[in-house]
């Protein structure tokens, strides 16, 4: 079983770094499609992957690859979102006018509003991260990676 997601994934990486197009282009392109995992696409994420890869002008193939290979990264960033929100906006911070905690309605909306804070700053903040590795990569070592991904051994 684990054979069979890592020969997609040496696929997947094989075709990333074949890509006959400038590193920008596909550093934008992988770094939206690992982007849409912060956002809950509700099983639409490779769509949303590839289509925010060409609005913003990058390669639409990267931003497939990256929706499709980093799909299981969700949860963690989902999680990644409320913990980073949370740090911003404290929970114990809230309370009602008449002095008591967070309850029913309010702390659905206070939950809403730390995961929507966490997400913005982690998008922002892994944003460039991603970009800046992926474009380095992309730019200096291409064939250095691609030689090391070809010669990766998997079992049937």
């Amino acid at each position: 079983m684990i054979n069979k997601y890592m020969r997609r994934i040496k696929f997947l990486l094989i075709k990333l770094l074949r890509i006959k197009e400038n590193a920008h282009n596909v550093s934008i392109g992988f770094t939206m499609g690992f982007l849409i995992h912060f956002i809950p696409s509700f099983g639409m994420g490779p769509i949303l992957s590839t289509v925010s890869a060409k609005v913003f002008k990058g390669n639409a193939m990267a931003g497939f690859i990256s929706g499709v290979a980093l799909i299981w990264l969700f949860p963690f960033l989902f999680y990644l979102n409320v913990v980073v929100g949370e740090t911003v906006i404290p929970g114990g911070n809230f309370h009602s006018p008449v002095g008591m905690t967070l309850h029913g309605m309010e702390a659905g909306m206070h939950l809403g509003a730390v995961f929507f804070i966490g997400m913005i700053i982690n998008i922002l903040l892994f944003g460039l991260i991603v970009y800046y590795v992926v474009y380095t990569i992309m730019r200096k070592y291409r064939l250095n990676f691609l030689n090391i991904v070809k010669k990766w051994d998997i079992k049937k």
